[in-house]
């Protein structure tokens, strides 16, 4: 699996996640930084970032000249436009017609784009998940590709949406959060209790797992139960933890449990 997402070197978010996740499952994981971080920037300040794009270009070219190809392509962060259509071109260069392309849309999150993004940004993103199998945006961002308000029901924004499976994260129903998705033309919610605090990387945690049961052979119902799943079990798991995990999940509980320990 190709992983193109950002590195937080602390922060658990991103590829510090995916990688110790999607490997948990037996699955090689290839990363390609579209940034390095010195944190996440979720709460942190004085974080230093490090744009990736020009490396990201060095870095594949060797892998084209040897006749790469993944069995999956999975997408976060991309710092501008330009390196939102260079991965669209590593999607194009490095997948067979068998490839699962999983694209988590990184726009923007509380009605809002994120700081430094444009529309530019968001008609690249549509261009990239026109792409994908599979996309995985929050409720902000299906807005935003969808082209619709920031008030459009679920069912609107799913309808809106081209791509053929569409998982919309973080959505929020009373005193519970969850997933609301159109997969293989059929509707699914899978609603859990929302703790009373902001855990960040909880999207990565999630799309990580997703990749793994997929990619070891359940359909995409169950994977998103399962996934759901072992998300919920790591949150529940970092709460135990108190206010002070709060930069990210503690998902390596999760993993150790797993491997009876």
């Amino acid at each position: 699996v190709a992983l193109l997402n950002d590195f937080s070197c602390f922060g658990k978010c991103s590829l510090t996640v995916s990688i110790p996740i999607i490997s948990s499952y037996g699955i090689e994981t290839v990363p390609l930084p579209t940034a390095i971080l010195s944190t996440h920037t979720g709460g942190f300040t004085g974080f230093v970032v490090q744009n990736m794009t020009e490396n990201m270009r060095l870095f594949a070219a060797p892998w084209r000249k040897i006749g790469v190809k993944f069995d999956a392509i999975i997408t976060g962060y991309c710092c501008t436009v330009e390196q939102i259509k260079l991965t669209a071109e590593f999607i194009r260069s490095f997948s067979d017609t068998d490839t699962l392309v999983i694209v988590d849309p990184v726009l923007g999150d509380h009605e809002a784009l994120y700081t430094g993004f444009t529309d530019a940004h968001v008609d690249a993103m549509r261009e990239l998940c026109s792409l994908a199998d599979l996309i995985t945006p929050n409720r902000t961002e299906a807005a935003l590709l969808a082209g619709c308000g920031m008030d459009a029901s679920i069912e609107t924004l799913l309808k809106a949406l081209t791509v053929e499976n569409v998982i919309i994260t973080g959505v929020h129903r009373g005193e519970e959060i969850g997933y609301c998705a159109r997969l293989n033309g059929q509707y699914m919610e899978i609603f859990k209790p929302c703790l009373p605090q902001t855990l960040h990387g909880t999207g990565d945690v999630f799309v990580s797992a997703l990749c793994g049961e997929l990619m070891n052979g359940k359909g995409m119902p169950q994977a998103l139960k399962d996934a759901a799943e072992f998300c919920d079990d790591c949150v529940q798991k970092t709460a135990k933890r108190g206010e002070s995990h709060w930069y990210g999940l503690a998902f390596e509980d999760k993993l150790k449990e797993g491997r009876g320990l």
